[in-house]
């Protein structure tokens, strides 16, 4: 097999982020920072929602919020902040509601609950694209469309599930902590300049050098668990949402179902499943998680299982059972950055196997394409063509 032959645009975001974030800071800062600081001064609360990708980067997010400004922030999927949340958590609000293209339904639905409900709430629209129907922009105070570098792909122009997305939302709600910080004189500019400055790095440190030595070991591995059909991607605390991403885009890039679980509840549900050496596992570990101790003491189980393990980790070298394929990655002082690149490493890995398999990424073209064509028939777009409703 030749490696070249199984290029693909998934892959190839992986590289891309490195550079990705610097355009992305020089593209969009100016915008971050009109946001009106009387917004950022009142909030005695930060809601930030979405669908799917958009959810998972709020939920990514959540802690710079918590750490750099000071006050509770909540990330929740769009359905239970339009339907479930009570209407007195709205009251001084400042709530982000997230959705590429401003028309998804349930984000629609969050932002007109906390604008009616929320005594001097304020609510924002972040958006990819610039569409004319973007209901979102329209239900918000304010909008902030995120201005998306050029993505150098070649003839690789396939839509590969989103890191590049992904991590321009995680990015962007990061910026505006870290500007919320500042406004609320919890740390001054000098300060500011030298976080932003981090994050920025800590993204670079994922250079070419770095990522060749990964997909030299991902294309390896392709090979082996292109063969395995069940998936599982264990993470804790900080960790956590990164694990929901990572199952998200199995199921996106080639259509094996995968779960997402925390270290505690693998080790008292999982870990019995059967035919373990059948089910690839990865699993994310961060030193600043809380539970790398934890996360050992797993990999451990995993490996006396039988379980193919992955690790992605930014602790030293030997720390993991020698058995197991462990990825050491760069790391951040900024704990809270740590979510914006942990996931690199999979789009390396995920790429391969869908080009392997000989199938498109999300399942257009190919023999399975009847199958999207006609559930978009009978159900149309469930996300962005579905009625509104205000709970109160």
């Amino acid at each position: 097999m030749n490696k070249a032959d199984y290029n693909n645009s998934m892959r190839l975001e992986s590289y891309d982020l490195a550079t990705f974030a610097r355009k992305l800071y020089e593209l969009n800062i100016d915008e971050i920072d009109s946001i009106t600081p009387k917004d950022f001064l009142t909030a005695e609360r930060v809601i930030a929602t979405g669908c799917g990708d958009s959810f998972c980067a709020a939920w990514a997010a959540q802690t710079a919020f918590e750490k750099l400004v000071g006050i509770p922030a909540f990330s929740a999927p769009a359905i239970d902040v339009s339907r479930q949340f009570d209407g007195r958590d709205f009251d001084n609000t400042l709530f982000f509601g997230i959705s590429s293209r401003g028309r998804t339904s349930r984000v629609i639905e969050a932002a007109m609950r906390v604008k009616a409900l929320g005594a001097k709430s304020r609510t924002i629209a972040i958006v990819n694209f610039k569409v004319k129907d973007s209901q979102l922009e329209r239900e918000t105070d304010k909008s902030l469309h995120i201005r998306m570098p050029v993505f150098e792909c070649g003839e690789y122009t396939e839509h590969a599930p989103c890191q590049r997305s992904y991590f321009s939302t995680m990015f962007t709600l990061m910026m505006i902590a870290i500007r919320m910080g500042n406004i609320r004189g919890r740390y001054n500019e000098s300060r500011t300049e030298r976080i932003r400055e981090e994050v920025i790095k800590y993204a670079e440190r994922f250079d070419r050098k770095f990522v060749d030595s990964v997909d030299d070991r991902m294309w390896e591995i392709s090979k082996i668990w292109n063969n395995y059909r069940q998936w599982e991607v264990v993470a804790s605390g900080i960790d956590y949402p990164t694990g929901w991403f990572g199952a998200a885009k199995v199921v996106e890039a080639f259509g094996d179902i995968a779960t997402y679980e925390n270290i505690d509840n693998w080790n008292r549900v999982n870990r019995y499943a059967k035919n373990p050496e059948k089910i690839a596992t990865i699993l994310f570990a961060s030193t600043d998680n809380g539970r790398i101790e934890d996360a050992v003491e797993t990999v451990e189980t995993m490996v006396r299982i039988g379980r193919p393990v992955i690790v992605i980790t930014d602790a030293k070298e030997g720390l993991f059972n020698s058995s197991a394929e462990v990825f050491r990655i760069p790391t951040t002082e900024l704990i809270w950055a740590k979510p914006l690149m942990q996931y690199m490493p999979l789009g390396n890995l995920l790429g391969y196997i869908t080009k392997m398999r000989g199938v498109s990424f999300y399942r257009y073209g190919g023999d399975n394409n009847w199958y999207i064509k006609e559930l978009q028939d009978k159900l149309g777009d469930a996300i962005t063509e579905q009625p509104l409703v205000l709970v109160k």
